[in-house]
Formats: C-alpha cells, sequence, structure tokens
C-alpha cells in the first residue's frame, strides 16, 4: 500500500515539473536579454512624445548678475577711490503662439515614432517565441527519433545474432550474414547521430528558453483547415514588417508637411520683468522695468534652401512608398509559399502515419513467414529499416505540420497574442 502511494507521489512529481510550450514560451520571454534591451528601446522612446508636447509649452528663463567696480579720481588737491556695484534680476517668459502647426505635427510625428518602437517590440518577441517554439518541437522531434533508432539497433542486433547461429548451422547464406553485418553497422551509425542531434536540440534548447529540456510535453495536436483568402487579409492587415513600412510612408509625410509649414510665418509672445539696484556704495539706485513683446518671425529667401529640403522629402516619401508596395507584393508569395508547405505537411503527415500502419502490419507477417521459413533474414532486416525511416519521416513532417501552423501566426503577426499574458507592460 506505502508502496503505491509512493508511486503515485513519484507521478504527479514529475508531471508537475513537465514543461509544455507556454513554459518555454514564458521562460523566453521572461529571461532572454534581447526582449529586456527591446524593452528599454520602448521605454526610451516614449520620452519623444514628452519632449515634443514641452515644445508647446512656455519657456521660463531668469539670470542673476552682480558687477563691482573700482576706480581711482586723484585731482591737484585731492585723491578719491569710488566704489560701485550693480546687481541685476531678470526673468522671461516666453510662449509660441503660432508656428504654422509645425510643433502639432511633431507630435504626431512622435507618436508614429513610438509607434514604430512598439511594433518592432513586438516583432522582436514574435521572433523569439517563434524560436522557442521551434527549439521545442525540435527537441520532441529528435527525442522520438533517438528512441525509434534505439528499438531500431536492438532489433537490429537481435537479427544479427540470430543469423551469426543460423549461418554456423548452415540454415543462412553468406549473403544473409554480410546484409545483418551492414544493417548493423548502419543501425549504429544511425544511433549515434540520433543521438548527437538529441544532445545538440537540448543545448539549443536551454541556450533559447533558458531552462533545461527535461520532460517535454507531447501533447500538441493542430488540425485546423486555414483559408488561405482569409489568411491572406489578416497578412495584409496586421503584417507587424507592413505596418512599420506604412508608418514609414506617414513619418516621411509628416517630415515634408513639417518642411512646408516651417516656412510660414511664426509668432512668439515674451514677457520679462527686470530689478536692478545700480551705483555707489554708499549712494545706490533702484530700477525696476516690464517688457510685453510680439515677435513675427517671416521667412524670405533662403538661397533655394527651401525648395531643395521640400523635393528631399517628397522623394523620401516616394522611396517609402514604392518599399511598401514591393514588400506587399512579397507577402502575397511568403503567404502562399506558407500556405503550401502547411498543406504538404499535413499530407505528409496522414500518408506517414498510414504507411507506418501499413509497414508494420506487413512487419509483423514477415516476422510470421521467418519464423516458418518462407522469409529470410534478409526479408525481416529490410521491412524493419523501412519502418525506421517511415517513422523518421513521420515525425519530421509532425514537426514541419506544427511549425507551418505558427509560422502562418507569425507572419499574421497572431503568434504573439497567443502568449500575451508573458508580455511585459509597455503602455
Amino acid at each position: 500500500m506505502n508502496f503505491f502511494i509512493f508511486l503515485i507521489t513519484l507521478f504527479f512529481f514529475k508531471l508537475s515539473y513537465a514543461i509544455d510550450i507556454n513554459d518555454s514560451v514564458k521562460s523566453t520571454i521572461e529571461n532572454n536579454s534581447k526582449v529586456k534591451i527591446a524593452y528599454e528601446k520602448l521605454i526610451e522612446s516614449k520620452e519623444i512624445i514628452e519632449k515634443s508636447f514641452g515644445n508647446k509649452l512656455p519657456s521660463i528663463t531668469s539670470t542673476i548678475s552682480g558687477t563691482y567696480t573700482s576706480s581711482e579720481d586723484k585731482t591737484a588737491t585731492s585723491s578719491t577711490t569710488p566704489e560701485t556695484f550693480t546687481d541685476k534680476y531678470k526673468i522671461t517668459i516666453t510662449q509660441n503662439l503660432f508656428d504654422g502647426g509645425v510643433n502639432n505635427l511633431e507630435i504626431d510625428r512622435s507618436n508614429i515614432l513610438y509607434n514604430n518602437e512598439i511594433l518592432n517590440f513586438k516583432k522582436k518577441i514574435q521572433e523569439l517565441i517563434l524560436n522557442a517554439i521551434e527549439g521545442y518541437l525540435t527537441v520532441i522531434n529528435f527525442q522520438k527519433s533517438l528512441d525509434v533508432n534505439k528499438k531500431n539497433y536492438d532489433s537490429v542486433s537481435r537479427f544479427l545474432d540470430e543469423t551469426k547461429t543460423r549461418y554456423e548451422l548452415g540454415s543462412a547464406t553468406l549473403y544473409d550474414l554480410q546484409n545483418a553485418e551492414s544493417a548493423f553497422a548502419l543501425a549504429e551509425t544511425s544511433l549515434f547521430i540520433a543521438n548527437q542531434n538529441y544532445i545538440i536540440s537540448k543545448k539549443t534548447f536551454k541556450r533559447i528558453v533558458s531552462k533545461e529540456a527535461i520532460n517535454l510535453e507531447d501533447v500538441i495536436d493542430i488540425n485546423v483547415d486555414i483559408n488561405f483568402e482569409n489568411m491572406l487579409t489578416n497578412v495584409k492587415n496586421n503584417n507587424l514588417d507592413l505596418l512599420l513600412l506604412k508608418n514609414d510612408i506617414l513619418n516621411k509625410e509628416f517630415l515634408l508637411s513639417k518642411e512646408k509649414n516651417s516656412k510660414k510665418p511664426s509668432l512668439d509672445l515674451s514677457a520679462s520683468a527686470e530689478y536692478s539696484d545700480a551705483g555707489r556704495i554708499d549712494s545706490g539706485t533702484e530700477s525696476t522695468k516690464g517688457t510685453i513683446a510680439l515677435t513675427l518671425t517671416v521667412p524670405i529667401f533662403q538661397q533655394n534652401i527651401d525648395k531643395s529640403d521640400i523635393r528631399k522629402y517628397q522623394s523620401q516619401r516616394l522611396q517609402s512608398e514604392l518599399l511598401y508596395n514591393d514588400y506587399l507584393e512579397d507577402l502575397e508569395i511568403q503567404a502562399s509559399d506558407l500556405f503550401k508547405n502547411y498543406q504538404i505537411s499535413k499530407s505528409n503527415l496522414n500518408l506517414n502515419l498510414k504507411r507506418i500502419k501499413s509497414i508494420e502490419t506487413s512487419l509483423q507477417i514477415i516476422q510470421e513467414e521467418f519464423n516458418i521459413g518462407t522469409k529470410s533474414i534478409t526479408d525481416l532486416i529490410d521491412e524493419e529499416s523501412e519502418l525506421l525511416l517511415v517513422k523518421e519521416q513521420y515525425f519530421e513532417a509532425r514537426k514541419d505540420h506544427f511549425l507551418n501552423y505558427f509560422k502562418i501566426k507569425a507572419l499574421e503577426s497572431s503568434l504573439i497574442d497567443l502568449f500575451s499574458e508573458y508580455l511585459p507592460k509597455y503602455n
């Protein structure tokens, strides 16, 4: 009874330490330095908005000065040394009343730039999420490959021992023995490769996720029919790179408008108050004065620089539009290619699953026929090797199918939404 309780406790203890995709993604986001760097850049860029709003506020300056003067006056009958001290206190307030809309445009532009940083932040996290998922799926793939290679190695080892015995008894040919030895050498090499792949995949997983690849849960099941037209619409509306290019067009438009508006007159209001105390040390004079001024600045001529700058920004906007349209066409190709790969991997997954069942049935029949002497050991080895190959193809197709699904979500920029609860707060 106590032993039974111990087994149950051990079972749940292992489950509690199992790692799934959510755990992998969460750990990647929390521990990857690239996320922290991207987050700090995002926080830094927010100050651009604060600065642009600050340009609309009045500026206040104050000055304090003190001047001491000593001189010597001589006459035929006397000599004096007058000393003077002058102190001034001045405060000035300046407020822009009209700037042609330049400040408002800069505020709008700063919001675009901040939005760009949000998009770049999401892009970086989405890349890491996809890396974590791929690392996770790769470990599971190579783990399964290692398992079937171990079974194949054990089977081929048994076949080799049995063939040696049969050859010594004269019931197996030299060809059978050589074939069994060749199959064993191949199985040994395949097992070594499978083991190395598994070791490397775990190291890669740890590098990305910052966790050991222990007890990875293999409970992923994706059987989703994806409509290409809906997928393409989502890509065109939400792709992060495309949104960045769209923002770049807006940024260039703001720069162009800002350049045009900077040629308009500007009006500033300033007010100042000044206090001074000047004169001899022993007999000073005090004065106060206030000033209010309106300053109108009208650009007249700047050696054709104005038109040149405008043409420059017009050209930059056109370049951004061309890049946007070009990337939009590339996205359609990427979407088509990913959709094709998803459908192919789904088809390969189902096909290889059917082939595995078929070969397992065939292997059972060949084993029975071998036992009664109607099939050779070579037939048995060949079928066992075929089963290994198809199983590895199945595992690879399974990994590709899952990964293609997540790649589609990444292209739609909806992958990050699946794990939004793990994102740091940035608004």
